[in-house]
């Protein structure tokens, strides 16, 4: 029965991918990230502590924020669209920090900052919709079970006049 189930679960999985190339040791290192479908071109990957990390360079803790913020963006509008308030716009920010718990490293937390513009949107439906979008989001469920803390503050966006 177990694997019935299994089986159904994964036909209705999402797949996404990419390809790092890393060249030399971790602090004095480099390397390069590639997605899957294309998206972005290369990018250069560095460690955020070594000397060559700066701009034009993305780290892990940049793409767990990405991973974070996109997916909870794209819940966050589908749930409104589903409780009748679509939004023309959603803007999120997002930071992630790395640290280290019980001897290893893992994602700490995760904060995101968003603005929702929405006809019509109260603070308190903003706030419903965030929480159902929080449940449902995949990145937000497995950091949550890792024990991550997650930060979320959504607002509406100030009428344009």
């Amino acid at each position: 029965m177990a694997a019935a189930a299994d089986k159904h679960a994964t036909a209705h999985a999402l797949e996404g991918g990419a390809v790092v190339v890393w060249h030399d040791d971790l602090t004095s290192g480099e390397g390069s990230l590639r997605f899957g479908l294309g998206a972005g071109g290369e990018l250069s990957l560095r460690w955020p502590g070594s000397a060559s990390y700066g701009p034009g360079a993305t780290s892990p803790e940049e793409l767990a924020a990405a991973a974070h913020a996109s997916c909870f963006t794209m819940t966050l509008a589908d749930t409104l669209v589903r409780r009748g308030r679509p939004a023309r716009e959603i803007a999120t920010e997002a930071k992630t920090t790395f640290g280290v718990a019980a001897g290893v490293r893992i994602i700490l937390r995760s904060q995101l900052e968003i603005t929702v513009d929405a006809d019509g949107l109260s603070e308190a439906e903003l706030e419903h919709a965030t929480e159902i979008a929080g449940r449902y989001c995949p990145v937000s469920n497995t950091f949550r079970i890792a024990g991550a803390e997650i930060d979320v503050r959504a607002r509406p966006a100030t009428t344009r006049r």
